[in-house]
């Protein structure tokens, strides 16, 4: 993946074959995980932490709903167009910002998924592991190539 143009609020980029098929298959594994219960802190005994918790978990709910349907626009035809070597991706910015948060969701899920390992060398048992720790190795590479296209 390689930024190609980026111009105001257009961003190109170029993906081989390929990657275009495994960032289509990564967007299709959102929302990776169900939300759980948020919380605030171990220790916090005010009465309206359960207000607080509630109002939340609500919030980020229909935060996940929108980036659902924000993250079928991204699939959408008018997004990807072939090209000789693979596909150009246009993203707007606001495109760009839903697509790292989508990637960012799946990486943490992940994360989560495998016991939250630090460090994340840690060798996995299984194929279940070995799945977690692609996605999440892969939704990072993608993530990596939107934030730093130079490196």
């Amino acid at each position: 993946m390689k930024l190609t143009l980026q111009s105001g609020e257009s961003w190109q980029y170029q993906l081989n074959q390929p990657e275009a098929d495994i960032l289509l298959g990564l967007m299709k594994k959102f929302p990776f995980t169900e939300l759980g219960p948020v919380q605030f802190s171990k220790t916090d005994a005010d009465p309206k932490t359960a207000e607080r918790k509630k109002l939340l978990a609500e919030s980020l709910a229909q935060h996940r709903e929108e980036l659902k349907g924000l993250a079928v626009n991204l699939l959408g035809a008018d997004k990807w167009q072939k090209s000789d070597s693979g596909r150009l991706l246009t993203l707007n910015t606001e495109g760009r910002e839903i697509l790292l948060q989508i990637l960012n969701d799946i990486r943490i899920g992940c994360w989560h998924a495998l016991g939250e390992p630090e460090p994340l060398e840690q060798p996995v048992a299984s194929g279940q592991q070995f799945a977690h720790r692609q996605l999440m190795d892969l939704a990072g590479y993608f993530e990596m190539n939107l934030l730093e296209p130079e490196a």
